[in-house]
């Protein structure tokens, strides 16, 4: 029986830490909960018992919080970073986030493309500025470049488009934004990012020299803001992208990547030059940080 109720545990803690996306690499894939569930099981039948029982409790209790209270939607609304946005920047630069296996960019990607379109057409910049990624699947690689390019062109083509080499992590995109921006003279930009991720990566390319303009990308993604909706799902969400950007602010920081300004710059808030977008031509018609992006 105490096999069997560490089994559950094992198995429940996995899944708590799974529902606010906290799981690194494989331990968020099946071998992950059998993992667990293994783990759980064996402890269990130890004097250490008592240990995974709290931390059961533990985790239940912050899950039952972050769902059912506003809570997250304070803490992120206190981390995202969102300057006011100047009359000119020299380029606007967008982070990269994932792509799928059938060859697209995935949600947090178009985000942040959109976003910087949305900039080049109010007149920021006329340069974008992306960092690229590429992914393995079974199919092959997959490199965020080719939808990005199906996007653009849909916006018509008008822009001057440049591409970092490809990057793992907010670091390589910051260094390899540097190493090719900044001998073109390049070096006031305006940044987009998904909105958690804001502080980190802006203090980032800030550490490496760029005068940055902070600018959170317009999510379409279920709690994907710092805005949550009352639904549990939202408020997960926002909570697992608030506590895995404060672990990885740590990190970075403890590596001497961040600038210190920029980590401690101002609270969100919206801008306060905003910015439409014009129609389109009628023709127009991606610690628990085994891998720290």
């Amino acid at each position: 029986m105490r096999l069997l109720e560490g089994f559950g545990i094992g198995v429940a803690i996995w899944c708590m830490g799974f529902a606010v996306d906290l799981l690194p690499g494989l331990l968020s894939d099946t071998s992950g909960v059998l993992l667990f569930a293994v783990v759980g099981a064996v402890v269990n039948l130890t004097r250490a018992r008592i240990a995974i029982v709290i931390l059961c409790g533990v985790c239940a209790a912050v899950i039952v919080i972050a769902s059912e209270t506003p809570i997250s939607g304070a803490l992120a609304s206190r981390w995202v970073r969102a300057d006011s946005l100047p009359a000119k920047v020299d380029a606007v630069v967008i982070t990269g986030a994932g792509v799928n296996p059938n060859g697209t960019i995935n949600g947090a990607a178009l985000d942040h493309l959109l976003s910087g379109l949305e900039l080049i057409r109010a007149g920021i910049a006329d340069t974008l500025v992306s960092t690229t990624i590429v992914d393995t699947f079974p199919a092959g690689d997959v490199s965020s470049a080719l939808d990005q390019g199906r996007v653009i062109a849909l916006f018509g083509g008008h822009v001057t488009l440049l591409r970092t080499g490809f990057t793992e992590s907010t670091r390589q995109e910051a260094v390899a934004s540097a190493n090719l921006l900044l001998r073109m003279k390049i070096i006031r930009i305006a940044l987009v990012a998904s909105p958690m991720h804001t502080r980190r990566a802006c203090s980032s390319f800030e550490a490496v020299g760029f005068k940055v303009t902070c600018v959170p990308a317009r999510s379409r993604t279920p709690g994907g803001d710092w805005m949550p909706g009352p639904w549990p799902r939202d408020r997960l969400t926002v909570f697992g992208d608030w506590v895995y950007e404060i672990l990885a602010t740590a990190m970075y920081r403890r590596r001497g990547w961040l600038s210190q300004a920029g980590i401690t710059g101002q609270r969100a808030e919206f801008p306060r030059r905003r910015f439409t977008v014009a129609k389109l031509p009628h023709k127009a018609t991606r610690g628990p940080l085994a891998t720290v992006r």
